[in-house]
């Protein structure tokens, strides 16, 4: 998974899997590489603006094994 950031700032990016994973991403554009795996068939993305941070986010999921 790939999650960027671009403006300024930082968000907190979390991923409810079955073991959640909670980072703070630099919105740099630069792309935040992640290795996750899930056996739900529902993964929920969610990111939060850290104070006085501005931008937008998007995310990618690179690989999904059935």
């Amino acid at each position: 998974m790939a999650v960027a950031c671009a403006g300024k700032g930082e968000i907190s990016l979390s991923i409810d899997l079955d073991n959640p994973v909670r980072q703070t991403v630099n919105c740099d554009g630069v792309p935040h590489r992640l290795n996750i795996t899930a056996s739900a068939a529902k993964v929920r993305i969610d990111t939060e603006a850290m104070p006085e941070a501005t931008g937008m986010v998007a995310w990618r999921l690179d690989k999904a094994d059935t």
